[in-house]
């Protein structure tokens, strides 16, 4: 990546410039008399400050095309199952926000549109997006998505903790071999005090945030022809009684009830915890925290295979049965210029799809939180995304409730990881 930076002003006037002649090149296809409206529904989930970023980008959008209405369908909680309902009954949104690892079930099932037609058509460059994350939403040589962001999940953490017990901050440097999963237990325990309610750690039950582990160690979730579940092969076995082991053995890590009644980013950003495996969510981090305490991002220790860090984010597809594919297609494209993806980061502060806008100061924000923010983009040789199969979205899940049990002390993570295998290879 290149280490040239414009200043803010210069790199936003550019910007406008380049992007004022995109929408003059791109958005001729879509023809529609003055008169006529035409409108589109988006389906996304999203936080607060996620809501906030729909909101400011839809607005550009319709200043833009005024002739296109976004009809924005909120859905934070149970998203796979409210989107799996609509698709099975008929009810098609226009462009589907989506997580990387869940193209493929739909690509197989055919509901997802193909763009790579759209894209011939409208000349739309795409050389500007990180080509690891544009692949995310190609299946078989077809493109069916663009991606909304460029995330991986790393290690953040409260400097301010770490100075007063007197404990090194972890590596931002994804070289350094002495950040091990043994050094990453030493200054867990070393900021652990129960009496007071401060833990080192934060266990999480999400895929991604235990995949890290998993792939660090050298584990898999599929094997490699993808027809059979291996998660309770010995790599990823060790990996999740170490993850279980921080919560009932060493007790650096809070029972899993707490974090699921306070909310794991609530127990970082009140201080609880020192260390919380998250998303790059910087916006609403610095908007949470301020100056309670400072706080900065580390890749995650390195297991028998090395480093490693999860993720590569979600974006937005246009469903097969849509009514209105070229409104939506002009959706998903704006989505992907450097204006949009301006806005997206300026309020997200996620990692920006865009490698121009990776470079700029919409992005690295000199002068705030985290210092080492370069660790997002630096760890992306080191991305394991999710598992490409037909069956992820099922098997993930599956993953997530059983491990409830390990997390909770009712089974060791190599019986959890039998269960998984069994349920997962049904469904294979």
């Amino acid at each position: 990546m290149s280490k040239y930076k414009l200043s803010r002003r210069d790199f936003l006037r550019t910007a406008a410039t380049a992007t004022a002649g995109m929408f003059a090149a791109n958005a001729v296809p879509f023809v529609a008399r003055a008169q006529d409206t035409t409108t589109i529904r988006l389906l996304a989930w999203g936080n607060p400050t996620e809501f906030e970023a729909r909101e400011a980008t839809i607005a550009m959008f319709e200043e833009a095309f005024p002739n296109i209405k976004v009809e924005f369908l909120h859905t934070p909680d149970d998203y796979n199952t409210k989107l799996q309902t609509m698709l099975a009954g008929g009810d098609y949104p226009d462009v589907i926000y989506i997580g990387n690892g869940d193209v493929l079930p739909y690509v197989a099932r055919g509901q997802f549109e193909p763009l790579d037609a759209y894209i011939e058509r409208d000349s739309f460059d795409t050389s500007d997006i990180f080509a690891a994350n544009l692949a995310l939403y190609n299946v078989d040589g077809v493109q069916y998505g663009f991606p909304m962001d460029a995330p991986s999940q790393q290690l953040f953490y409260n400097v301010t903790r770490f100075e007063e017990a007197g404990v090194e901050r972890p590596p931002s440097d994804w070289e350094d071999e002495t950040w091990t999963w043994d050094s990453f237990l030493e200054k867990a325990i070393a900021l652990t005090d129960k009496s007071q309610n401060k833990w080192g750690f934060q266990v999480k039950n999400d895929f991604r945030s235990n995949w890290i582990w998993i792939t660090s160690n050298g584990g898999s979730f599929f094997n490699e022809d993808g027809t059979a579940c291996v998660i309770n092969e010995p790599e990823a076995v060790e990996a999740l009684q170490f993850l279980a082991d921080l919560i009932h053995v060493h007790e650096v890590a809070p029972p899993l009830d707490v974090a699921s009644e306070m909310g794991s980013a609530t127990l970082f950003e009140s201080g609880i915890t020192a260390m919380e495996t998250w998303w790059p969510a910087m916006g609403r981090m610095r908007e949470s925290i301020g100056d309670k305490f400072v706080w900065d991002v580390a890749p995650h220790p390195a297991g028998k295979a090395g480093k490693s860090t999860a993720g590569g984010g979600s974006g937005q597809v246009i469903s097969a049965f849509s009514p209105n594919k070229d409104a939506a297609w002009e959706f998903v494209k704006f989505m992907a210029t450097t204006e949009a993806a301006e806005k997206w980061t300026e309020i997200m502060g996620i990692v920006p799809p865009l490698q121009s806008v990776a470079e700029s100061d919409v992005y690295l924000q000199p002068g705030q939180p985290p210092e080492h923010i370069s660790v997002f983009t630096e760890g992306a040789p080191y991305l394991h995304p999710d598992p490409r199969n037909a069956a992820f979205t099922q098997a993930s899940q599956v993953m997530i409730t059983e491990l409830d049990r390990l997390w909770i002390g009712q089974a060791d993570a190599q019986e959890v990881a039998d269960t998984i295998v069994e349920k997962v290879n049904d469904l294979l």
